[in-house]
This record gives structure tokens, C-alpha cells and sequence, in this order.
């Protein structure tokens, strides 16, 4: 079997370096630190997280806030000192992204830098189907609308040449089109099984030497997360042990990673993979807050205060660093909750809120779970109980996420002293779990 599994991934390796093959390399770099920078809001992390991983596939060296930042420096000085360091950029576009202002700031410095360097080019990457702001529509763009997992093919390709502002050769251009072509199959297969909840059609797919797994780790990372939603743990692991041979340089990948080992309450485990990669330098919400969400599991299985002020002060400094992050922000409320600072947990309920009131419809899992986790932390039963449930309908098969959610729920309950008929109302959609 090993001898076969290594067979397989040779070929899978051998199809990926025919990919890469036909990608721009990186422009000569000079006194530069970086080759390009990545201009992004928090509500397209996800995204900007898989092209920075693509970049480090085809040897570019990208700039990315959260990877790159220095904790306590000014954010203002580095993000310009950084961009000064950087011999081209991208800025990423999106409805979600609602900020022409930061916009217009970010493109006035590319297009500073265009004119009076000479060498550096700028592009836009358009991630859905919102017009670029008025002041950028002359702007050279590439359009992702296609890509929402993930950049990948004739897109990335064209992205990468705007970079270097170089034309597309179209040998490259016929090949990434079967790219295209390989990459959407696979992600119909997945998103599929995720659907219908298959955790075995989506461990022996994304497990496979199908070529579409290859050219993005968007799609084989989208497994592995909803193997970690279906509440299957190991068979996560095991994906990610797949995608880690393929994409080695992955943030993404270890943060699963740490979270799949929080889920299977292996809480040291946990945090000693998102230490580390904390210590090298990866001080972003996504893995402060699993990080975070790990020395809470191992307070609730020592008993031991300290542990919980240590998660809760990992939410909280998440949340300072990046406001908009209402995972961290929703965390830190609770936690400050059961550490009966509740003056603190109301305060930071508070600042959440605008963040996720607009999620009535349950549609984004997490930002519906955050909507009724803030209703539940104000008292409003009612509310909680309904938006719970709005949430459970839209995600049947989402079981460990909602799992995890309930126990958050029971835990806020009993800290704020709810009344049994009062717990028993916002716990009782999660009734349906019990029936899976």
C-alpha cells in the first residue's frame, strides 16, 4: 500500500511541476523583500490566504499582513514600509469588501510607486461580480468571479503576468485551461459530498490522484474543512497529511491541523502545532483564535483559571489587532463571561453586533452562530433560540461545527444563570443533533 501511495504521489508531483512550469517567475527581487503585496479587507482572508500559498508554490515570495506584521508595531509605518519593499501588488475586490476609502489609499500608493519606480505593476483581482470603485476602472483587473475558493488557471496565470506586466503566452494559456477544467470537477465533487454529507466519498476523492487537486490547495483544504464540519476528525488529518505533501509551505494546513486536534480534545497537541507556528511569526485571528479556542478545552479539563484568562486574552488581543474579526470578538465576550468580568463580555458583545447583525438568514454558518451567540449574551432568549435555529436548517450536516456551537451555548447559559425553561429554550434546536 505504501509503495502504491508513493507511486501516486509522484505522479501527483510530476502533474503539479507541469503546472508550474508554465507560471511567471517572480521579477528580480533587487533590494526588494518581497515580490508582490497582497492588499486584502478581513472578510476575503480565506481567499488572500490560498493565493499567498499558490505564490510560495510557484516560488514568489508574497507579502501578507498576518504572516508578515511584527505584533505591537505600527500597523500604518509597516503595512507602507512593506509595500516600499515590494516589487508589485495586488488588491483584492469584492462586494464583501465595502471600503473604497482603504481602496482608494491602497491604489494611490501602487500607482505612486508604478510612476515613480518604473518596474512596479499593480493589479486588481476582482472576486466576484461588484464593480471596481470608479477611481480604479481604468485599472488593469482580472476576474475571480469564477474562483471562489481560491485563485487557480488562466485567472492566476493572468494575475501573475499583470504582476510582472508581461503578456500571457498562449501555450500557458491552453494548458491552465485544462487547470480550469480538472479544478472545477474536483470542486463539484466535493462540495457535493459536503452537501450531501458523504465523509466517505469526500476522504476517498480528496485523497485521489485527480489532476484538479493539484493546481490550488483551495479545493483539497475545502475537503478536509468539511470533514472537520461533518464531525470526522481523523479523516480531516489524513486529508490534510495529503495536502501537506502537495502544498508544504500551507498556513491553512496547519491551522486545520490544530483545529481537528482541538476538536478531538487532543488540547496540548493543539497548541503545541499552533505555537510554533505563532512563534514563527503567524499572529493572524484565524490562529490566535483556534490557538485560543485550544487552552479553553484544556481550562475545561484542568479546572485551571489561568487557562481560560490565557484564551481569553488571545481572543481579545485578535480581536484589537483586527476588528472585524467577529469570530475572536464573540470569544472574547464569552470568555470574559465566565470569568465574570461582565462588564467586559458586554462591551465586546456590543462592538460584534454590527459585525453580524445583517446574518438573520443563517446562511453563513459562523456569522449566524456569532449573531445568536450575542442575542443569548444580552438575555435576548427568544432571539437566540431562533436565529439557533435558523442556523441548524441551513447547515443539517454541519454536526461538529454545531456540536461545538451547543456546547458554547450550554456553557453561556449556565454562566449567566438562566432560568431551566429559559436554557431549555435556546438549547432545543440543537435537539435535532441528537437524532443524526
Amino acid at each position: 500500500m505504501n509503495d502504491a501511495m508513493d507511486e501516486r504521489r509522484r505522479q501527483q508531483a510530476q502533474h503539479q511541476q507541469q503546472w508550474l512550469q508554465f507560471a511567471p517567475k517572480p521579477p528580480e527581487r533587487g533590494s526588494n523583500t518581497y515580490d508582490v503585496f497582497i492588499s486584502y479587507r478581513s472578510s476575503d482572508r480565506a481567499w488572500a490566504m490560498v493565493l499567498y500559498d499558490v505564490l510560495k508554490l510557484a516560488g514568489w515570495e508574497p507579502f501578507l499582513d498576518q504572516y508578515d506584521l511584527v505584533p505591537g508595531a505600527n500597523l500604518e509605518t509597516s503595512l507602507s514600509d512593506s509595500l516600499e519593499a515590494s516589487s508589485s501588488g495586488v488588491i483584492l475586490w469584492s462586494r464583501r469588501t465595502n471600503d473604497s476609502e482603504w481602496c482608494k489609499r491602497e491604489r494611490q500608493s501602487m500607482r505612486t510607486l508604478k510612476d515613480t519606480s518604473g518596474t512596479f505593476h499593480y493589479v486588481f483581482a476582482k472576486l466576484d461580480a461588484a464593480d471596481l470603485p470608479l477611481f480604479a476602472r481604468s485599472d488593469l483587473y482580472v476576474d475571480f468571479g469564477d474562483s471562489p475558493e481560491g485563485p487557480r488557471g488562466v485567472s492566476l496565470l493572468r494575475l501573475m503576468c499583470g504582476m510582472r506586466g508581461i503578456p500571457l503566452d498562449p501555450g500557458a494559456v491552453r494548458r491552465a485551461q485544462e487547470v480550469d477544467e480538472h479544478t472545477r470537477k474536483a470542486l463539484t465533487a466535493i462540495l457535493g459530498a459536503i452537501e450531501a454529507g458523504n465523509a466517505a466519498r469526500l476522504l476517498e476523492f480528496s485523497t485521489s490522484a485527480h489532476p484538479g487537486l493539484l493546481a490550488s490547495p483551495g479545493p483539497v483544504l475545502a475537503a478536509a474543512q468539511g470533514l472537520i464540519s461533518m464531525k470526522e476528525y481523523e479523516n480531516a488529518r489524513t486529508v490534510l497529511e495529503h495536502a501537506r505533501a502537495h502544498f508544504p509551505q500551507s498556513i491553512r494546513v496547519v491551522q486545520l491541523e490544530g483545529l481537528a486536534l482541538r476538536r478531538l480534545k487532543r488540547y496540548q497537541e493543539a497548541i503545541d502545532v499552533l505555537s510554533e507556528l505563532k512563534a514563527a511569526g503567524h499572529q493572524d485571528p484565524e490562529t490566535l483564535g483556534i490557538l485560543a479556542a485550544a487552552w479553553d478545552g484544556l481550562y475545561q479539563e484542568s479546572g485551571k483559571t489561568l487557562h481560560l484568562r490565557k484564551s481569553r486574552e488571545l481572543y481579545r488581543t485578535a480581536f484589537q489587532s483586527d476588528t472585524k474579526s467577529y469570530y475572536t470578538g464573540i470569544n472574547a465576550a464569552a470568555k470574559s463571561l465566565f470569568l465574570n468580568e461582565l462588564d467586559e463580555a458586554a462591551r465586546l458583545a456590543g462592538e460584534v453586533l454590527p459585525l453580524v447583525k445583517s446574518a438573520t438568514d443563517g446562511q453563513d454558518l459562523w456569522a449566524a452562530c456569532t449573531l445568536a451567540e450575542v442575542h443569548l449574551l444580552q438575555r435576548n432568549v427568544a432571539e437566540a433560540a431562533a436565529q439557533y435555529q435558523r442556523v441548524i436548517d441551513a447547515h443539517p450536516t454541519a454536526v461538529g461545527d454545531l456540536d461545538s456551537t451547543r456546547g458554547q451555548a450550554q456553557r453561556i447559559c449556565t454562566a449567566l444563570g438562566l432560568s431551566h425553561d429559559d436554557a431549555k429554550k435556546v438549547l432545543a434546536p440543537f435537539e435535532l443533533l441528537s437524532e443524526q
